[in-house]
């Protein structure tokens, strides 16, 4: 198959595990003969865009989406995001044209252009998406309010300014730039959580949406044997340094612990992407408030070669998330024999069972979490358990091969059902535009 994907970043260029997942998909379906391109964001770039081989870097990135949306409506600033818009979907265009896809595959959208997406489903090609976040949901219920698809509802509907305005929307609608909200509509939507779902609803997906869990490389971490598995101390926090994330919560948690004599000496890294500076700042206070602030400490993110050695290097590992689908950091501890904490908000949570594979807390809860990680520390039995155990569960179900041969058998039947039912079936549900 001919496949053109859509990913908001791809490595190395990325900052978290999604844009990493999407990678190893990528290179295992290309392993089994399937031809790929993926158009992805110029982040890292400094504002240059680069179109290789395989992966196109030609996208403006724009975290957390906060300059995907028209900021003043006056000449200039319209002449700016329209330009942009312009642009991009040329780019969009001339790879469509090149690469002439089979069919279309979109990872995330969120710091891109929404209208990249929409352009995208106009083809009369079979489109599909895999959600392990929420980007879709983010489109289909809160795009609609962003200023570029207001302007065009705006001011007198008579006179010379109306006219030119109906002209130059004439004119950007010839390059395909949507000027009305549209929300997505995929032949059908893979998932990796049940909250994604819950929050996206059944409107994105023509067909029932289908759950395929993460996965990782696994087979990077299967020669790691913990340490200090009988004193651990050494805890560990890998992520976005980012509210959901939320390491504060342990921070707070492992301030208690060292207030206690018997785990005073506790440790604590936190390794990973500044994201929000208020978020750091706060974050930063927190460890100032420790008893003993300098066995914290904050690290930049690591590369996935030299995760390995940073899983070595502690005993426990915690993934405090408020908002996290599937973690795969949570796969990657597991399979080092790493004893590993998690929150009920983060969706691995439900694929296991607490107390056997993984101590599971409330979210939020810095005292669970601090009990949680007491219980690991004074109680040997227990932590050699949870390794065991956890690696056991992590190479049994989160390979990239059972990824692979489940995103590789969902996009081979949505291509044979969309032959089946013919490519002009509407792709929007104009009747849902706000």
């Amino acid at each position: 198959m001919k496949i053109l994907i859509l990913m908001n970043m791809y490595p190395p260029h990325s900052d978290g595990g999604y844009p990493l997942l999407c990678q190893e998909t990528v290179e295992a379906l290309e392993k089994r003969g399937h031809e790929i391109l993926v158009l992805t964001s110029n982040k890292g770039l400094a504002g240059r865009r680069s179109e290789g081989s395989r992966v196109w870097r030609v996208f403006e990135y724009c975290p957390d989406n906060k300059g995907n949306e028209l900021l003043s409506a006056d000449p200039i600033g319209l002449w700016r995001w329209y330009r942009r818009e312009w642009i991009e979907l040329g780019l969009l265009q001339k790879a469509l044209r090149s690469f002439r896809p089979q069919l279309i595959f979109v990872w995330a959208t969120k710091g891109m252009s929404y209208s990249l997406a929409i352009r995208l489903l106009r083809e009369s090609l079979p489109a599909f998406a895999y959600v392990c976040g929420y980007w879709l949901a983010d489109h289909n219920k809160l795009s609609h309010s962003r200023k570029q698809y207001q302007f065009w509802q705006w001011g007198p509907t008579g006179g010379v300014l109306a006219w030119g305005k109906r002209l130059l929307g004439k004119l950007l609608e010839s390059r395909g730039i949507a000027l009305d909200f549209e929300p997505l509509l995929f032949d059908r939507v893979a998932f990796n959580s049940e909250e994604v779902i819950a929050e996206l609803g059944s409107s994105a997906s023509k067909a029932a949406p289908m759950k395929i869990y993460d996965s990782a490389p696994l087979e990077h971490f299967r020669n790691l044997k913990p340490s200090n598995i009988a004193r651990p101390r050494r805890v560990l926090f890998v992520g976005r340094i980012h509210p959901s994330k939320d390491p504060i919560t342990l921070v707070e948690a492992c301030s208690l612990l060292q207030a206690e004599p018997n785990t005073a000496d506790l440790e604590l890294t936190l390794a990973g992407w500044r994201h929000d500076e208020t978020y750091v700042a706060a974050l930063r206070q927190a460890v100032v408030s420790a008893p003993y602030p300098e066995r914290m400490s904050l690290q930049d993110p690591v590369p996935f070669e030299a995760m390995p050695d940073l899983f070595a290097a502690h005993d426990i590992l915690v993934v405090p998330s408020r908002v996290d689908p599937l973690p795969r950091v949570a796969a990657e501890g597991m399979a080092s024999g790493l004893p590993i904490v998690v929150s009920d908000h983060a969706g691995i949570s439900r694929l296991l069972s607490d107390r056997k594979e993984a101590l599971i807390f409330a979210a939020g809860d810095a005292a669970m979490l601090a009990q949680c990680l007491s219980e690991i520390m004074r109680d040997g039995e227990l932590a050699l358990s949870l390794s065991r155990q956890g690696r056991a569960r992590a190479f049994e179900y989160f390979s990239t091969q059972r990824m692979v041969d489940e995103i590789e058998a969902f996009l081979k039947e949505g291509v044979t059902n969309f032959a089946s039912q013919g490519p002009d079936e509407r792709r929007f549900e104009k009747e849902a535009q706000v």
